[in-house]
Protein backbone atom coordinates (compact mmCIF):
# COMPACT_ATOMS: atom_id res chain seq x y z
CA UNK A 1 0.00 0.00 0.00
CA UNK A 2 2.86 2.78 0.96
CA UNK A 3 4.22 1.95 -3.15
CA UNK A 4 0.38 2.76 -4.43
CA UNK A 5 0.63 6.08 -2.19
CA UNK A 6 3.85 7.01 -3.10
CA UNK A 7 2.94 6.60 -6.64
CA UNK A 8 -0.51 8.46 -6.45
CA UNK A 9 1.08 11.26 -4.53
CA UNK A 10 3.63 11.59 -7.33
CA UNK A 11 1.69 11.35 -9.87
CA UNK A 12 -0.99 13.85 -7.90
CA UNK A 13 1.68 16.11 -7.98
CA UNK A 14 3.07 16.00 -11.40
CA UNK A 15 -0.51 17.01 -12.50
CA UNK A 16 -0.91 19.60 -10.19
CA UNK A 17 2.02 21.62 -10.69
CA UNK A 18 1.60 20.90 -14.93
CA UNK A 19 -1.22 23.11 -14.24
CA UNK A 20 -0.32 25.55 -12.07
CA UNK A 21 2.48 26.27 -14.62
CA UNK A 22 0.41 26.55 -17.78
CA UNK A 23 -2.18 28.76 -15.49
CA UNK A 24 1.11 30.84 -14.51
CA UNK A 25 1.68 31.29 -18.19
CA UNK A 26 -1.62 32.35 -18.83
CA UNK A 27 -2.48 34.96 -16.96
CA UNK A 28 0.98 36.17 -16.55
CA UNK A 29 0.72 38.27 -13.03
CA UNK A 30 2.20 41.09 -12.89
CA UNK A 31 2.55 42.01 -8.93
CA UNK A 32 4.31 39.45 -7.28
CA UNK A 33 1.82 39.73 -4.78
CA UNK A 34 -0.81 38.76 -7.00
CA UNK A 35 1.52 36.03 -7.83
CA UNK A 36 2.16 34.92 -4.23
CA UNK A 37 -2.09 34.95 -3.77
CA UNK A 38 -2.31 32.92 -6.43
CA UNK A 39 0.65 30.47 -5.65
CA UNK A 40 -0.81 30.11 -1.98
CA UNK A 41 -4.58 29.24 -3.20
CA UNK A 42 -3.09 27.06 -5.97
CA UNK A 43 -1.26 24.98 -3.35
CA UNK A 44 -3.92 24.87 -0.68
CA UNK A 45 -6.97 23.74 -2.87
CA UNK A 46 -4.46 21.21 -4.41
CA UNK A 47 -3.66 19.47 -1.04
CA UNK A 48 -6.33 19.82 0.95
CA UNK A 49 -7.88 16.35 0.44
CA UNK A 50 -4.89 15.21 1.23
CA UNK A 51 -4.01 16.88 4.21
CA UNK A 52 -7.04 16.76 5.65
CA UNK A 53 -7.20 12.95 5.77
CA UNK A 54 -3.92 12.64 7.05
CA UNK A 55 -3.65 15.36 9.28
CA UNK A 56 -7.11 16.78 10.46
CA UNK A 57 -8.83 13.08 10.45
CA UNK A 58 -9.23 13.82 14.48
CA UNK A 59 -10.03 17.02 14.34
CA UNK A 60 -13.91 17.06 15.14
CA UNK A 61 -15.26 20.67 13.98
CA UNK A 62 -16.14 22.69 10.75
CA UNK A 63 -12.15 23.01 10.08
CA UNK A 64 -12.00 19.41 8.83
CA UNK A 65 -15.87 20.20 6.82
CA UNK A 66 -14.36 23.57 5.27
CA UNK A 67 -10.64 21.84 4.17
CA UNK A 68 -12.31 18.24 3.28
CA UNK A 69 -14.88 20.40 0.66
CA UNK A 70 -12.04 22.29 -0.61
CA UNK A 71 -10.06 19.49 -1.73
CA UNK A 72 -12.81 17.16 -2.74
CA UNK A 73 -14.12 20.07 -5.25
CA UNK A 74 -10.41 20.72 -6.64
CA UNK A 75 -10.32 17.04 -8.34
CA UNK A 76 -12.85 17.57 -10.06
CA UNK A 77 -11.52 20.90 -10.85
CA UNK A 78 -8.21 19.74 -11.02
CA UNK A 79 -9.95 17.21 -13.61
CA UNK A 80 -11.20 19.29 -16.20
CA UNK A 81 -8.01 21.26 -15.96
CA UNK A 82 -5.85 18.75 -17.05
CA UNK A 83 -8.48 17.49 -20.20
CA UNK A 84 -8.36 21.04 -21.33
CA UNK A 85 -4.91 21.94 -21.48
CA UNK A 86 -4.22 18.38 -22.91
CA UNK A 87 -6.53 19.45 -25.83
CA UNK A 88 -5.06 22.78 -26.29
CA UNK A 89 -1.33 20.98 -25.97
CA UNK A 90 -2.15 18.78 -28.67
CA UNK A 91 -3.91 21.64 -31.44
CA UNK A 92 -0.62 23.68 -30.07
CA UNK A 93 1.68 20.67 -31.42
CA UNK A 94 -0.14 20.17 -34.51
CA UNK A 95 -0.13 23.46 -35.38
CA UNK A 96 3.44 23.58 -35.27
CA UNK A 97 3.82 21.06 -37.83
CA UNK A 98 0.84 21.75 -39.95
CA UNK A 99 0.22 25.30 -39.42
CA UNK A 100 -3.97 26.11 -39.43
CA UNK A 101 -4.39 28.81 -36.71
CA UNK A 102 -5.98 32.17 -37.49
CA UNK A 103 -3.06 35.13 -37.98
CA UNK A 104 -5.21 36.94 -35.13
CA UNK A 105 -4.37 34.40 -32.51
CA UNK A 106 -0.65 34.95 -33.04
CA UNK A 107 -0.41 38.31 -33.50
CA UNK A 108 -0.46 39.12 -29.78
CA UNK A 109 -0.01 35.55 -27.74
CA UNK A 110 -0.16 36.92 -25.04
CA UNK A 111 -3.42 37.91 -25.01
CA UNK A 112 -4.28 34.80 -26.74
CA UNK A 113 -3.03 32.61 -24.06
CA UNK A 114 -5.06 34.98 -21.24
CA UNK A 115 -8.40 34.52 -23.63
CA UNK A 116 -7.72 31.00 -23.66
CA UNK A 117 -7.45 31.22 -19.68
CA UNK A 118 -10.23 32.32 -18.88
CA UNK A 119 -12.47 30.88 -21.23
CA UNK A 120 -11.13 27.43 -20.06
CA UNK A 121 -11.69 28.88 -16.14
CA UNK A 122 -15.27 29.64 -17.11
CA UNK A 123 -16.39 26.71 -19.26
CA UNK A 124 -14.54 24.51 -16.54
CA UNK A 125 -16.66 26.43 -13.99
CA UNK A 126 -19.69 25.92 -15.14
CA UNK A 127 -19.27 21.93 -16.26
CA UNK A 128 -18.35 21.39 -12.34
CA UNK A 129 -21.32 23.45 -11.31
CA UNK A 130 -23.46 21.42 -13.74
CA UNK A 131 -22.49 18.61 -12.34
CA UNK A 132 -21.84 19.25 -8.78
CA UNK A 133 -26.51 20.00 -9.21
CA UNK A 134 -26.51 16.24 -11.12
CA UNK A 135 -25.21 14.58 -7.93
CA UNK A 136 -27.92 16.17 -5.85
CA UNK A 137 -30.64 15.09 -8.50
CA UNK A 138 -30.76 11.52 -6.71
CA UNK A 139 -33.08 9.45 -9.01
CA UNK A 140 -35.39 6.46 -8.60
CA UNK A 141 -35.59 4.04 -10.92
CA UNK A 142 -37.84 0.69 -11.26
CA UNK A 143 -36.44 -2.77 -12.61
CA UNK A 144 -39.16 -5.50 -13.31
CA UNK A 145 -37.03 -9.06 -13.18
CA UNK A 146 -38.79 -12.64 -13.42
CA UNK A 147 -36.50 -15.27 -11.60
CA UNK A 148 -37.50 -19.16 -10.84
CA UNK A 149 -39.19 -19.65 -7.80
CA UNK A 150 -37.72 -22.88 -7.36
CA UNK A 151 -39.49 -23.60 -4.21
CA UNK A 152 -39.36 -20.58 -2.43
CA UNK A 153 -42.60 -19.50 -0.35
CA UNK A 154 -42.69 -16.01 -1.80
CA UNK A 155 -44.19 -14.61 -5.38
CA UNK A 156 -42.67 -11.70 -5.20
CA UNK A 157 -39.63 -9.42 -3.49
CA UNK A 158 -39.72 -5.42 -3.60
CA UNK A 159 -36.07 -4.51 -3.14
CA UNK A 160 -34.34 -0.99 -2.30
CA UNK A 161 -30.75 -0.77 -3.65
CA UNK A 162 -28.28 1.71 -3.55
CA UNK A 163 -24.49 1.66 -3.38
CA UNK A 164 -21.60 4.10 -3.27
CA UNK A 165 -23.44 6.64 -1.00
CA UNK A 166 -19.76 7.19 0.36
CA UNK A 167 -21.36 9.41 3.58
CA UNK A 168 -18.89 12.06 4.31
CA UNK A 169 -19.17 15.60 5.73
CA UNK A 170 -19.43 16.37 1.90
CA UNK A 171 -21.82 13.55 1.16
CA UNK A 172 -23.30 14.05 4.02
CA UNK A 173 -27.00 14.37 5.43
CA UNK A 174 -28.53 15.82 2.40
CA UNK A 175 -27.92 12.80 0.50
CA UNK A 176 -28.99 10.64 3.36
CA UNK A 177 -32.38 12.23 3.77
CA UNK A 178 -33.19 11.99 0.27
CA UNK A 179 -32.06 8.54 -0.15
CA UNK A 180 -34.58 7.51 3.58
CA UNK A 181 -37.43 9.32 1.54
CA UNK A 182 -37.06 7.44 -1.29
CA UNK A 183 -37.18 4.21 0.54
CA UNK A 184 -40.61 5.13 2.38
CA UNK A 185 -41.90 5.98 -1.00
CA UNK A 186 -40.68 2.50 -2.33
CA UNK A 187 -41.86 0.78 1.05
CA UNK A 188 -39.35 -2.35 0.46
CA UNK A 189 -38.90 -5.44 1.62
CA UNK A 190 -35.57 -5.71 1.97
CA UNK A 191 -33.00 -2.55 1.51
CA UNK A 192 -29.83 -3.97 0.09
CA UNK A 193 -26.17 -2.05 0.10
CA UNK A 194 -23.68 -2.64 -2.40
CA UNK A 195 -20.52 -1.20 -0.64
CA UNK A 196 -18.94 1.63 0.03
CA UNK A 197 -21.53 3.07 2.29
CA UNK A 198 -18.81 5.17 4.64
CA UNK A 199 -15.62 7.37 2.99
CA UNK A 200 -14.93 8.72 6.66
CA UNK A 201 -14.04 7.79 10.36
CA UNK A 202 -16.82 7.00 12.39
CA UNK A 203 -16.23 9.92 15.04
CA UNK A 204 -17.05 12.08 11.66
CA UNK A 205 -20.46 10.41 10.47
CA UNK A 206 -21.26 10.81 13.80
CA UNK A 207 -20.73 14.42 14.45
CA UNK A 208 -22.67 15.34 11.16
CA UNK A 209 -25.11 13.00 12.79
CA UNK A 210 -25.01 10.02 9.57
CA UNK A 211 -25.52 7.54 12.44
CA UNK A 212 -28.80 8.75 13.34
CA UNK A 213 -29.66 9.39 9.47
CA UNK A 214 -28.84 5.42 8.70
CA UNK A 215 -31.01 4.20 11.80
CA UNK A 216 -34.27 5.36 9.74
CA UNK A 217 -33.73 2.83 6.96
CA UNK A 218 -35.91 0.02 7.97
CA UNK A 219 -37.75 -2.71 5.71
CA UNK A 220 -39.70 -5.59 6.43
CA UNK A 221 -36.55 -8.20 6.37
CA UNK A 222 -34.02 -5.65 6.83
CA UNK A 223 -31.27 -4.06 5.84
CA UNK A 224 -27.95 -5.50 4.98
CA UNK A 225 -24.95 -4.52 3.03
CA UNK A 226 -21.39 -5.55 2.16
CA UNK A 227 -17.89 -4.05 2.37
CA UNK A 228 -16.59 -1.81 -0.84
CA UNK A 229 -12.97 -0.79 -0.99
CA UNK A 230 -13.92 2.19 0.95
CA UNK A 231 -14.38 0.73 4.01
CA UNK A 232 -11.38 -0.75 4.10
CA UNK A 233 -9.45 2.75 3.08
CA UNK A 234 -10.87 4.17 6.08
CA UNK A 235 -10.59 1.12 8.44
CA UNK A 236 -12.91 -1.80 8.10
CA UNK A 237 -13.21 -2.98 11.46
CA UNK A 238 -14.22 0.82 12.58
CA UNK A 239 -16.74 1.14 9.38
CA UNK A 240 -18.53 -2.30 10.28
CA UNK A 241 -19.12 -1.38 14.04
CA UNK A 242 -20.35 1.51 12.67
CA UNK A 243 -22.67 0.26 10.28
CA UNK A 244 -23.94 -2.90 12.91
CA UNK A 245 -24.11 -0.30 15.54
CA UNK A 246 -26.95 1.46 13.15
CA UNK A 247 -29.27 -1.30 12.05
CA UNK A 248 -27.21 -2.06 8.73
CA UNK A 249 -26.24 -5.60 8.76
CA UNK A 250 -22.78 -6.08 7.32
CA UNK A 251 -22.43 -9.62 4.96
CA UNK A 252 -18.86 -10.34 5.28
CA UNK A 253 -18.55 -13.85 2.67
CA UNK A 254 -21.82 -14.76 4.79
CA UNK A 255 -25.56 -15.49 3.82
CA UNK A 256 -28.63 -14.57 5.37
CA UNK A 257 -32.01 -16.52 4.43
CA UNK A 258 -35.21 -14.15 4.31
CA UNK A 259 -38.61 -16.18 5.05
CA UNK A 260 -36.88 -19.45 4.65
CA UNK A 261 -37.42 -18.63 0.73
CA UNK A 262 -34.55 -16.45 -0.76
CA UNK A 263 -30.89 -16.43 -0.09
CA UNK A 264 -28.53 -12.95 0.05
CA UNK A 265 -24.94 -13.46 -0.18
CA UNK A 266 -22.62 -10.94 0.68
CA UNK A 267 -19.34 -11.38 -0.84
CA UNK A 268 -16.03 -9.40 0.66
CA UNK A 269 -14.27 -7.33 -0.96
CA UNK A 270 -11.08 -8.17 -2.89
CA UNK A 271 -9.44 -4.93 -0.73
CA UNK A 272 -8.71 -7.56 2.37
CA UNK A 273 -5.81 -8.89 0.42
CA UNK A 274 -4.63 -5.61 0.05
CA UNK A 275 -5.32 -3.87 2.97
CA UNK A 276 -5.92 -6.80 5.58
CA UNK A 277 -3.48 -9.27 4.25
CA UNK A 278 -6.93 -11.57 4.20
CA UNK A 279 -8.24 -13.48 1.98
CA UNK A 280 -12.29 -13.68 0.31
CA UNK A 281 -14.02 -17.08 -0.81
CA UNK A 282 -14.52 -17.19 -4.23
CA UNK A 283 -18.40 -17.08 -5.80
CA UNK A 284 -18.21 -20.94 -6.02
CA UNK A 285 -17.65 -21.52 -2.43
CA UNK A 286 -20.24 -18.93 -1.29
CA UNK A 287 -22.53 -20.49 -3.12
CA UNK A 288 -21.64 -23.88 -1.87
CA UNK A 289 -23.43 -23.54 1.04
CA UNK A 290 -26.37 -22.04 -0.38
CA UNK A 291 -29.68 -24.21 -1.14
CA UNK A 292 -30.26 -24.99 -4.26
CA UNK A 293 -34.09 -25.05 -3.88
CA UNK A 294 -33.77 -21.49 -3.43
CA UNK A 295 -33.43 -18.63 -5.17
CA UNK A 296 -29.95 -16.52 -4.52
CA UNK A 297 -29.15 -13.11 -5.00
CA UNK A 298 -25.48 -12.17 -4.44
CA UNK A 299 -23.60 -8.49 -3.35
CA UNK A 300 -20.50 -8.10 -4.70
CA UNK A 301 -18.82 -4.54 -4.96
CA UNK A 302 -16.41 -4.41 -7.88
CA UNK A 303 -18.07 -6.22 -10.81
CA UNK A 304 -15.32 -8.89 -11.68
CA UNK A 305 -15.46 -12.02 -13.92
CA UNK A 306 -19.36 -11.97 -14.29
CA UNK A 307 -19.15 -15.29 -15.81
CA UNK A 308 -18.00 -16.89 -12.73
CA UNK A 309 -20.91 -15.72 -11.45
CA UNK A 310 -23.67 -16.79 -13.67
CA UNK A 311 -21.21 -20.25 -13.92
CA UNK A 312 -22.99 -20.70 -10.21
CA UNK A 313 -26.50 -20.07 -11.28
CA UNK A 314 -26.64 -16.92 -9.14
CA UNK A 315 -30.23 -15.42 -10.01
CA UNK A 316 -29.03 -11.78 -9.53
CA UNK A 317 -25.75 -10.06 -8.28
CA UNK A 318 -26.20 -6.11 -7.24
CA UNK A 319 -22.79 -4.37 -7.62
CA UNK A 320 -21.45 -0.77 -7.78
CA UNK A 321 -18.04 0.67 -7.35
CA UNK A 322 -17.43 1.82 -11.15
CA UNK A 323 -19.16 5.32 -11.25
CA UNK A 324 -19.48 5.07 -14.53
CA UNK A 325 -16.80 6.73 -14.23
CA UNK A 326 -18.21 9.26 -12.03
CA UNK A 327 -16.97 12.48 -14.51
CA UNK A 328 -17.45 12.13 -18.31
CA UNK A 329 -15.43 11.42 -19.98
CA UNK A 330 -13.54 8.99 -17.78
CA UNK A 331 -16.82 6.55 -18.26
CA UNK A 332 -14.53 5.58 -21.60
CA UNK A 333 -11.88 3.90 -18.89
CA UNK A 334 -14.47 2.17 -17.06
CA UNK A 335 -15.95 1.03 -19.85
CA UNK A 336 -12.87 -0.51 -21.07
CA UNK A 337 -12.07 -2.06 -17.30
CA UNK A 338 -15.70 -3.81 -16.78
CA UNK A 339 -18.07 -5.85 -18.66
CA UNK A 340 -21.07 -3.47 -17.49
CA UNK A 341 -19.59 -0.04 -16.51
CA UNK A 342 -23.27 0.64 -15.50
CA UNK A 343 -26.66 -0.94 -15.57
CA UNK A 344 -28.10 -3.90 -16.33
CA UNK A 345 -27.17 -7.07 -18.36
CA UNK A 346 -28.29 -11.08 -18.15
CA UNK A 347 -25.57 -13.31 -18.76
CA UNK A 348 -26.82 -16.88 -19.49
CA UNK A 349 -29.70 -17.20 -16.15
CA UNK A 350 -27.83 -14.77 -14.28
CA UNK A 351 -29.60 -10.95 -13.98
CA UNK A 352 -26.47 -8.26 -13.35
CA UNK A 353 -27.34 -4.89 -11.91
CA UNK A 354 -24.08 -2.28 -11.68
CA UNK A 355 -25.12 0.96 -10.23
CA UNK A 356 -23.57 4.52 -11.06
CA UNK A 357 -23.94 5.12 -7.77
CA UNK A 358 -26.50 7.74 -5.34
CA UNK A 359 -22.91 9.08 -3.92
CA UNK A 360 -19.76 10.28 -5.31
CA UNK A 361 -15.85 9.73 -4.58
CA UNK A 362 -14.29 12.89 -4.20
CA UNK A 363 -15.64 15.65 -5.78
CA UNK A 364 -20.07 15.90 -4.96
CA UNK A 365 -19.94 16.41 -9.22
CA UNK A 366 -21.29 13.66 -11.31
CA UNK A 367 -21.05 14.38 -15.42
CA UNK A 368 -22.39 11.74 -17.95
CA UNK A 369 -24.34 9.31 -15.47
CA UNK A 370 -26.86 9.56 -12.17
CA UNK A 371 -27.23 9.60 -9.13
CA UNK A 372 -29.19 6.62 -8.73
CA UNK A 373 -31.22 4.34 -6.44
CA UNK A 374 -33.13 1.24 -8.09
CA UNK A 375 -36.72 0.13 -7.59
CA UNK A 376 -36.65 -3.83 -8.39
CA UNK A 377 -39.53 -5.56 -7.96
CA UNK A 378 -38.64 -9.29 -8.51
CA UNK A 379 -41.55 -11.95 -9.39
CA UNK A 380 -40.75 -14.98 -8.83
CA UNK A 381 -42.38 -17.38 -10.90
CA UNK A 382 -42.70 -21.23 -11.99
CA UNK A 383 -39.63 -23.10 -13.87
Amino acid sequence: MAVFFAIFFLVYSSANFYVYVRAMQAFQFQSIYAKAFFSVLFVVAAFSYILTKSLLSNVNSVVYDVFLWIGSFWFALLGYFLLSLLVIDIFVLINRFFPFFPQFLLQDYAKTKLLTGLIVLLLVFITVTLGYINANNIKLKTIQLSIPKKNSALTSLNIFYFSDSHFTPVNNGRIAKKIIDLAEQVKPDIILIGGDVIDDKSNQLKRIGIDEELRQLKAKYGVYTINGNHEYIVNVNDADNFLNENNIKVLRDSMITIDNSVQIIGREDGSIVGFAHGKRKSVAELVSSARKDLPIILLDHQPFRLAETAAQNVDLQLSGHTHHGQMWPFSFVTKMIYEISWGYKKISNTHFYVSSGVGTWGPPVKVGNDAEVINFKISFTEN
